[in-house]
């Protein structure tokens, strides 16, 4: 089973149901690292997911620049939603992997 890491937003049950009814595991993180270490927050996530979904506005800046910055390193898919909703966003991540 493919995993959708979804960064931003609050609705993690959501997310996660919604992705088990396009059979794709979703894990998701608010974006939201409490002055701790930006990268140490994100790493697990970002190595577990074949896609990786920033919902814009809904996340610092900083959070979106170091989880892109993994991403493009390990080679992973990632994109932005401009809307907080998890249809669209799960839309683009199962775009995404055909």
């Amino acid at each position: 089973m493919k995993t959708v890491v979804i960064i931003g937003g609050m609705q993690s049950d959501t997310f996660k149901k919604l992705g088990a009814k396009r059979g794709v595991k979703v894990e998701h993180h608010n974006g939201k690292t409490g002055g701790g270490r930006v990268e140490t927050a994100f790493r697990k996530l970002v190595n577990k997911a074949d896609v990786i979904i920033l919902l814009e506005g809904a996340l610092k800046h900083q959070s979106m620049w170091v989880v892109r910055e993994m991403a493009e390193k390990l080679g992973k898919k990632i994109n932005y939603h401009s809307g907080f909703g998890g249809t669209g966003a799960l839309d683009k991540a199962i775009e995404m992997l055909q």
